[in-house]
């Protein structure tokens, strides 16, 4: 008996006794998908950086994080151990290639979207990694980029679908680009009625399920696809009772307009969780009933965990490690500078040659830029070749500057030209902020994206101005300077 034992007991003829090799181990884990991750972040470290300035830059509102957390806390903890197949592994470095030898060439949020395209294709495996994908695509700082160029384009969407909406209510309408015409006067949808802010917080919610619940690739795209057809409907929707509000044919509290929105954020999200109502896919079933005996809501916790603490201390330390930059403006028009007005809205101003430090704030590298003194308010006149990404909205400038920006809102002076309004107010200063756009054949606009896509569109041959007037508000003597950065 007791020889049988150590007959099984004995190891094999020819093997040793000794620690089991490192290469036994090593391989595995040098060729997970967690490590090619990992060496993936660390070769981007510039894009990372660039990442962390935009998350406290202020021209974004760093909900990103939301979508980045989603995707780390819903990919299982097996994906991270598996070993990469090699075509994810070739198909991920063609990405990353094209990523270096185009860096100069493209712009970092390019950079970016090509870092994400690489890991989800490293994180890329089983049930609900489409929606990973996706939410690590909206983590990305894209709202001021997405608003610069989708904000007009869903501002006529929701305007052409929320007059219909108005004529149900019997008022007969007409839209004129984002502005819709009745009898009594117009009403502009501006650009906080793009409706943009909701349909990324849809996108989220619609991935994020998607991922929770582990869909596959098809019903994720359907799922998404969904929430922006409901999300353009709901915009109309709102813009069309709203009009009802702004011509005075129903009073209601202050509170209104952010009470529709929230009532039609909730109800999209509820229709999007009874879409993926116990739809949870075979993969994903088998895939929670493999995992080590944990129960999903243990295994969220831990994960949340550190991917809380990972996020909250690279972006942390990312703004000082490195020093924003500025890209190049380069012009190809042939249009010649003509110098500045000596009046501007009939009276004289004066240059400031010196830097201030209100060009600190709106900024004087990208374009042809003067920044004027008159009667104690500030005047910052641009003048643009050609459509350019460059041209940035003020309120976007002043908030990267740690302002806190009000709601725009828009106004018309005494002269009867109509300006996009906004407050600016930061440690007890408060100024108010008007800018309009318009070139010398009668073209204006209130905000960048109407003009840019007129501008691309060729419908108004440039030059173009862009005139941002800066007035201290009731309280503020104009003694006190020009907003400091």
């Amino acid at each position: 008996m007791a020889t049988g034992v150590e007959t099984v007991l004995r190891p094999p003829a020819g093997e040793g006794t000794g620690p089991v090799r490192p290469a036994r181990w090593f391989a595995p884990v040098a060729s997970s998908r967690a490590v090619f991750a990992a060496a993936t972040l660390l070769a981007h470290l510039p894009v990372l950086f660039w990442y962390g300035r935009r998350l406290h830059d202020g021209g974004d509102e760093p909900l990103g994080l939301v979508a980045l957390t989603l995707a780390l806390v819903t990919t299982p903890a097996k994906t991270w151990r598996e070993q990469l197949p090699a075509p994810a592994a070739l198909a991920a470095a063609g990405v990353l290639a094209a990523g270096f030898v185009l860096a100069e060439q493209i712009p970092m949020l390019a950079r970016a979207l090509l870092l994400v395209v690489a890991l989800a294709i490293l994180l890329g495996h089983g049930a609900g990694s489409t929606a990973r994908g996706a939410l690590l695509a909206l983590s990305l700082p894209v709202t001021t980029s997405l608003q610069f160029y989708l904000g007009y384009p869903l501002r006529v969407v929701a305007a052409e679908l929320g007059r219909h909406v108005v004529a149900v209510g019997g008022v007969p309408v007409e839209r004129w680009g984002v502005t819709l015409r009745w009898a009594g006067g117009d009403v502009v949808v501006d650009a906080p009625c793009s409706g943009l802010n909701m349909l990324w917080t849809s996108l989220v919610l619609a991935a994020g399920v998607a991922a929770w619940r582990r869909l596959p690739a098809g019903r994720t795209v359907g799922l998404l696809s969904v929430a922006v057809v409901a999300v353009i409907l709901a915009n109309a929707l709102r813009v069309g009772l709203l009009f009802f509000v702004e011509t005075g044919r129903w009073t209601v509290p202050g509170w209104f307009h952010s009470a529709l929105a929230l009532l039609l954020m909730l109800v999209l999200a509820a229709g999007l969780l009874t879409l993926t109502r116990g739809r949870l896919s075979e993969v994903g079933r088998a895939t929670l009933a493999a995992d080590g005996g944990r129960t999903a809501a243990t295994r969220w916790i831990k994960t949340a965990r550190w991917t809380l603490g990972l996020v909250v201390a690279a972006t942390g330390a990312a703004p000082w490690l490195a020093t924003p930059g500025r890209a190049a403006f380069t012009p190809n028009s042939g249009e010649v500078f003509p110098g500045w007005p000596e009046l501007f809205e009939g009276r004289p101003w004066i240059r400031l040659v010196r830097e201030q430090p209100l060009s600190a704030v709106l900024g004087t590298g990208a374009l042809t830029t003067g920044v004027f003194r008159q009667d104690g308010r500030w005047v910052v006149l641009r003048w643009i070749r050609e459509p350019s990404r460059q041209l940035h909205p003020a309120a976007d400038c002043f908030r990267a500057r740690g302002y806190e920006v009000g709601p725009l809102r828009l106004v018309r002076d005494d002269r009867g030209v109509t300006w996009s309004e906004f407050r600016a107010a930061r440690a007890g200063e408060g100024w108010r902020v008007r800018e309009r756009f318009h070139d010398e054949r009668g073209g204006e606009w209130t905000d960048v994206s109407a003009w840019y896509w007129s501008a691309l569109r060729r419908s108004t041959p440039g030059p173009w101005w862009a005139v941002t007037v800066v007035a201290p508000e009731d309280g503020v003597t104009p003694e006190a300077g020009a907003p400091r950065a």
